[in-house]
């Protein structure tokens, strides 16, 4: 029986340079990348380098971790080094040592199976972990439509019970408005007096109709002011909104047709610059023709009236519409490349672009600007919908007859550009 030793696999994954399966009891020639200490490992299961290096001075030298390529080394024999296995002498130690193999064998045995064990109780924990997380997103995603529900149905719940007999005179009642919100610098809770469009509204009311009670509810969700709210008459004006050109009804958008048809408008309030931006480079951000937009993607948000694009004839199948509910969705779209335009009122472009770090990236086309109105509207199904609107409007010539409604606007203007 040869006397030699084989280091374990992982050992030998360990090794670098040194020839496989090198016994004791031989020689060996140096090869480049070997070192003594992986050599000791392969042969001798140890990484006391001394074994080999005391056994080869005359060649080595006095340095160990100096060897040459080529030289030829003694690899010493088992018995030299006192490694040899010793053989049992009588039959009682041969079943000792046979006892002591089988206890080694189980206990490797039962190593193994512990290690499969824990890799499959990790396996099951990953498993579970993955679970609870896709369940966690569902469950947001769960919450975040019963709340998108819940914000359609706040106005809904504020309907007057049609049972209660005679309707009552607008006067004796509270008027109820809905706004959303994140369009700066003319509605949002977070601005001065909650935007200059609500400022607007609420100074209208209070100039031509002192003793009317009011309240105006924001409900974030802007499709739902047109889809639910005000045609159940949950609320009895919405704003700010453009009016389309409804004089030529034959031109108009299907969805602009129908506002045409169903709402009621008041006297504008503002003038906005309705206008298309693109991303810097791009060449939309320059066009002078309407034309250079044909086959493209233009985003504009849900809701959002689109009869000043109809009129120049950007709508489809010559460009194609995105109409997400948020605008900050718009600008993400020209980013990541799934929409080339945003077509959007400015005041509201410059705030967003701002806030959503696309300075200098996307950058208004200022040849192809339309000017359009903010008005408030209320439903034709509404009986005193006229009424409310006549009372804003003489409210607003008031406002504008007095300067007080320059002074509003000033205000509100410069506080945007000092405050972003």
């Amino acid at each position: 029986m040869k006397k030699h030793l084989i280091i374990s696999s992982l050992a030998l994954a360990a090794a670098t340079g040194a020839a496989s399966a090198q016994e004791a009891c031989s020689t060996y020639e140096i090869q480049a990348g070997d070192s003594l200490r992986e050599l000791t490992i392969e042969v001798y299961s140890t990484e006391d380098f001394r074994i080999i290096f005391e056994a080869n001075r005359d060649v080595i030298g006095s340095n160990p971790n100096i060897i040459r390529v080529g030289d030829v080394l003694t690899l010493p024999c088992l018995e030299d080094i006192g490694r040899a296995p010793t053989l049992a002498d009588t039959e009682a130690e041969r079943l000792a040592a046979e006892m002591a193999a089988q206890l080694v064998q189980a206990a490797e045995e039962r190593a193994e199976k512990a290690i499969a064990d824990a890799e499959a109780r990790v396996a099951a924990a990953e498993a579970e972990a993955k679970k609870a997380s896709e369940e966690a997103v569902i469950s947001a995603k769960a919450t975040a439509k019963e709340e998108i529900e819940a914000a359609r149905a706040e106005g809904a719940a504020l309907i007057r019970n049609a049972d209660d007999g005679e309707r009552p005179n607008i006067r004796d009642r509270q008027v109820l408005l809905i706004t959303g919100g994140n369009y700066a610098p003319f509605t949002d809770e977070a601005l001065p007096n909650r935007g200059l469009y609500t400022y607007l509204v609420e100074t209208a009311m209070l100039r031509a109709a002192p003793e009317q009670s009011y309240k105006i509810q924001f409900v974030n969700d802007w499709s739902s002011h047109l889809d639910l709210l005000m045609p159940t008459l949950a609320f009895d004006g919405t704003f700010p909104w453009s009016r389309p050109n409804c004089e030529e009804a034959e031109a108009l958008s299907e969805k602009d047709r129908t506002r045409c048809e169903t709402y009621n408008f008041s006297n504008p309030f503002y003038e906005v610059v309705d206008t298309f931006f693109a991303r810097e480079g791009s060449g939309y951000e320059e066009t002078l023709t309407y034309v250079d937009f044909a086959g493209t993607t233009i985003c504009r948000p849900e809701g959002w009236s689109v009869s000043h694009m109809d009129a120049v004839g950007l709508y489809e199948p010559a460009i194609t519409m995105m109409r997400p509910v948020s605008p900050d969705d718009c600008f993400h779209a020209v980013m990541n490349g799934t929409a080339d335009i945003v077509a959007i009122e400015a005041h509201l472009a410059v705030e967003a672009i701002s806030r959503l770090g696309y300075e200098h990236r996307i950058v208004e086309n200022p040849n192809l600007a339309a000017i359009k109105s903010l008005n408030v509207m209320t439903h034709k199904d509404n009986p005193d919908g006229e009424a409310i609107l006549e009372t804003l409007n003489q409210g607003l010539a008031i406002m504008q007859q007095s300067g007080e409604w320059r002074d509003i606007v000033s205000d509100a203007l410069r506080h945007q550009m000092e405050n972003g």
